[in-house]
């Protein structure tokens, strides 16, 4: 009858619920020598193969939203083929216990202060005397009402300060301390930060002064900081790496990745979400609710692997009791500031690479799959355009000094896809970049996409243009240009909306 209940549950979980899952071990793992392959016949997947480099942990990477096995790997990286399970309902299944403090008591090392979840009994006193204040008292709620009010609360009473440091900070001893071969990139952080060494681990790096502080840094810091509180409290919490899955730096993984989805919500999540490029990874945390590991980021409980507001498809690489006891320092810390002169050299400064991709519907799903009608721009239409001088104040607030690509004029288009931060570079990207204007009376004008891209969401979505060298002289002051767009793409296309026209300038 176990083995019956545990395939059964497993099912569930392949079409998208949950699987038993006892403390630290993936319900998935479990039941591989059940099902096989099997669960994936049920629900829709995605199947990529990643290049992995250091730090990561196999153990970890099969969980409740993939799988992954190793095929390669080699002193700094791995080959891995991971399987996503994008259209899970794990969020659904999320439960509860009341009776969490003492269930919870001897998951002591999710539960015991580190180098840097650093809590003692006089913040765990004053917490709860701050938590109490505002209304929220612990004791009265379940595990998953303590980790839901507790993360709003954090996150509502501090604030975030953009120095990065963290990364350049090791732990030998169990005391934090700035990594030798990192100290020029540090001292730049605490430079622009005005910060002692201390101040920095005060304000980023130690989760007990990130609470007196009421401050917090990047994901990284931040999860160091909900975990320091959630342990003081009682619930167990740890620490997740995850990246997007593929490097953005290269657009031609990208192209792959996109072109390989069949599955047409799924892809325009994953479109929308991709990163713009950089460095990109996220950390965030899991705690132990309803007598299971359950996600927390930031304030979300149940943070889903497909999500558009991180990286369309969360790749999960590593789980850690505590950001002291990985080596972060000497792996992403080293590549983040001293790249291309770290290895292992793969497509860009990002420690991960897409190597193969594809996807595949379940001979035993029944997953309905409609078209979406915005998952990216395709044809605009320009609804309004300014010369620079007489750009509206909203988006003349945005520019920035001495911008090199120096717009003469901007165009504004009336399309807009909510949660897809990165549509007008995509769009550009495919469409054409040069335009003709024409005045009555005067020699037509020849323009250029300048590379200035302006964004206030829905209210405005604006690119510079700038005229071509040959035709600056040819610009009459006062003159009113029609604008026509010179379309190189069949599919990417401008329009212009009847009476739009610029006004030139001196």
């Amino acid at each position: 009858m176990p083995k019956i209940l545990l395939v059964t549950l497993v099912l569930s979980s392949a079409a998208g619920g949950w699987c038993y899952q006892a403390e630290g071990i993936s319900g998935y793992a479990k039941a591989h020598k059940y099902l096989g392959d099997d669960r994936k016949e049920f629900t829709y997947t995605i199947t990529s193969v990643m290049q992995i480099a250091k730090p990561y942990d196999l153990a970890d990477m099969t969980d409740d939203y993939q799988d992954a096995r190793i095929l390669a790997q080699d002193q700094d990286s791995a080959t891995v083929e991971i399987v996503y399970y994008p259209l899970n309902t794990n969020r659904e299944a999320i439960g509860e216990n009341p009776n969490w403090k003492r269930d919870y008591a001897h998951m002591t090392r999710y539960l015991a202060p580190t180098p840097t979840e650093n809590w003692d009994e006089a913040m765990r006193a004053d917490l709860l005397k701050e938590l109490r204040q505002d209304g929220i008292d612990p004791d009265r709620l379940t595990d998953r009402q303590v980790v839901t009010e507790v993360s709003r609360w954090l996150n509502r009473r501090s604030r975030y300060t953009d120095a990065f440091a963290i990364w350049y900070v090791y732990y030998p001893d169990g005391r934090p301390e700035v990594f030798p071969q990192l100290r020029p990139a540090f001292y730049k952080e605490r430079l622009a930060a005005g910060k002692t060494d201390q101040g920095m681990f005060d304000q980023e790096v130690l989760g007990k002064a990130m609470f007196y502080n009421r401050v917090h840094g990047s994901c990284t810091s931040y999860a160091v900081y909900l975990a320091t509180v959630l342990r003081a409290l009682g619930i167990p919490a740890r620490i997740v790496f995850c990246v997007p899955p593929a490097d953005a730096n290269d657009p031609g993984q990208k192209e792959m990745l996109l072109s390989a989805i069949h599955h047409n919500g799924v892809r325009a999540i994953i479109r929308h979400g991709l990163p713009r490029g950089g460095f990109s990874n996220h950390l965030f945390n899991e705690a132990f609710v309803g007598n299971r590991w359950v996600r927390v980021n930031y304030d979300v409980v149940g943070q889903n692997t497909l999500d558009d507001s991180y990286f369309g498809l969360l790749t999960h690489i590593l789980t850690t009791d505590s950001l002291s006891h990985v080596p972060v320092a000497e792996t992403w810390g080293r590549r983040y500031a001293l790249y291309p002169a770290v290895g292992p050299k793969l497509s860009s400064v990002n420690p991960y690479r897409l190597l193969q991709v594809s996807d595949r519907f379940g001979a035993r799903a029944r997953i309905a799959n409609p078209p979406v009608a915005d998952e990216e721009l395709r044809s605009v239409t320009v609804k309004e355009a300014y010369w620079k001088a007489a750009l509206p104040g909203a988006a003349q607030a945005t520019l920035k000094e001495g911008d090199p690509t120096n717009p003469d004029f901007y165009i504004g288009i009336q399309e807009y896809i909510p949660h897809y931060v990165n549509q007008m570079r995509d769009f550009e990207a495919k469409a054409g970049h040069h335009f003709v204007l024409s005045s009555p009376g005067h020699p037509d004008l020849y323009a250029t996409l300048s590379g200035m891209k302006l964004s206030n969401g829905a209210q405005y979505q604006m690119w510079g243009v700038r005229i071509d060298a040959p035709s600056r002289t040819g610009i009459s002051p006062g003159a009113e240009y029609v604008i026509r767009p010179v379309n190189t793409n069949e599919i990417y296309t401008w329009g212009v909306k009847t009476g739009v026209v610029v006004r030139a300038g001196k």
